[in-house]
């Protein structure tokens, strides 16, 4: 079972000047078809995620550690 799709994922706080990126994989096979990761953890956020396993996951709150203001998110897919 390969890696055969990722998203990646990238929190910031102006306030703080903090940015952090995550990668979320997404593992399978033609035989076992897709899985994905059920999110990825943050040292300098504190996240929620929903999805995971046949859905891709995403983000449902992102608030910065340091200061407790919400996180700007951004997520592009990064291939395999």
């Amino acid at each position: 079972m390969g890696t055969i799709d990722k998203t990646i994922h990238k929190l910031a706080c102006e306030s703080c000047d903090i940015t952090e990126e995550k990668k979320v994989l997404d593992k399978g096979s033609g035989w076992g078809g897709s899985h994905w990761q059920s999110g990825a953890e943050f040292t300098n956020f504190e996240t929620s995620w929903k999805g995971g396993g046949d859905t891709e996951p995403s983000i449902t709150k992102a608030k910065c550690n340091q200061c407790g203001n919400p996180a700007q998110h951004e997520s592009r897919f990064g291939g395999i």
